[in-house]
């Protein structure tokens, strides 16, 4: 059965004409998820964010780009993405920390085009593809290879060395420390205040966080500034030990919290911060979380 199984994916990837043929079957009928997740391939696509706004990303035939392509910002967590656009709509400073391959900085450049962006990606070889992505849409974002931390200076990631892609790397060493093929490999880090110094900006408006339970950390590396600014943070918790330690950060600064269900729309305001089973939450001011019809 492995066998038949392998021959069979050894078939598929040596079809041609993949992307025509799934763009023209996309454009006539509703493909469902369980049959589109079989339907991948490689290559450029362009994904719409409005009436007026798209951007262009390199399909490498994984997951995200995969939901991308056959359902647009509505496929891969599309109440955040939601979010996520309308506040880039209002923010001048925006930043992607944990980056990937960079949907986020390019929706955010494709929404808001004067803005000062910058995507931090501390793996090499999901860094390569954030910059072709950058490059495809005519740059204007700042990418830097790096990991979010409290310090400046170098930290030790744990990769799964193993993958051609990965979504999810940390430098927490008990994240999915039960992986046996777990490698580690030294990263430069900087913090959020680095980051501002090197683009020249006195503040930041917007950050999405997403660093598999390294979120505190990254915070402490500019909680001045939260505390001063109080920036809206799209940030990601994965479990209650993340979210007690994040809400010893924010809490008492007036901020306004939303759990975010990435299959729902409105997002559920809450009076704390919890581990979110949709991963992530929304921390923001109630006034601008009025100004985007929350």
């Amino acid at each position: 059965m492995n066998a038949l199984k392998r021959f069979a994916k050894r078939l598929y990837a040596a079809l041609p004409f993949k992307q025509p043929l799934f763009t023209g079957l996309r454009a006539v009928l509703p493909v469902p998820e369980p049959v589109y997740r079989h339907l991948h391939f490689k290559g450029i696509i362009t994904v719409k964010v409005d009436a007026k706004a798209s951007f262009r990303i390199r399909h490498h035939g994984h997951l995200i780009e995969n939901e991308l392509f056959w359902q647009g910002l509505s496929g891969w967590e599309k109440t955040s993405l939601e979010l996520w656009t309308r506040l880039c709509r209002k923010s001048q400073v925006i930043l992607d920390i944990g980056a990937n391959t960079g949907v986020y900085a390019l929706v955010a450049k494709a929404v808001a085009p004067k803005a000062v962006i910058a995507a931090l990606e501390p793996v090499p070889r999901v860094f390569a593809r954030l910059e072709e992505n950058i490059a495809l849409n005519g740059g204007g974002i700042t990418a830097l290879r790096a990991a979010a931390s409290d310090h400046k200076g170098s930290a030790v990631l744990y990769d799964q060395g193993w993958a051609d892609h990965v979504l999810s790397v940390s430098l927490d060493p008990e994240w999915n420390k039960q992986d046996p093929n777990l490698t580690p490999i030294d990263v430069p880090c900087l913090t959020v205040m680095d980051v501002l110094s090197e683009l020249k900006q006195p503040t930041v408006d917007l950050v999405k966080i997403d660093v598999e339970t390294y979120e505190p950390t990254v915070l402490r590396g500019f909680v001045d500034l939260i505390r001063r600014d109080k920036p809206t943070m799209l940030i990601e918790l994965l479990n209650d030990t993340v979210a007690q330690q994040v809400a010893e950060l924010v809490d008492g600064l007036g901020y306004a919290y939303y759990n975010i269900d990435d299959q729902a729309w409105p997002p559920l305001r809450t009076d704390r911060l919890s581990r979110s089973a949709h991963y992530n939450f929304l921390i923001c001011r109630p006034e601008v979380a009025a100004s985007i019809g929350l």
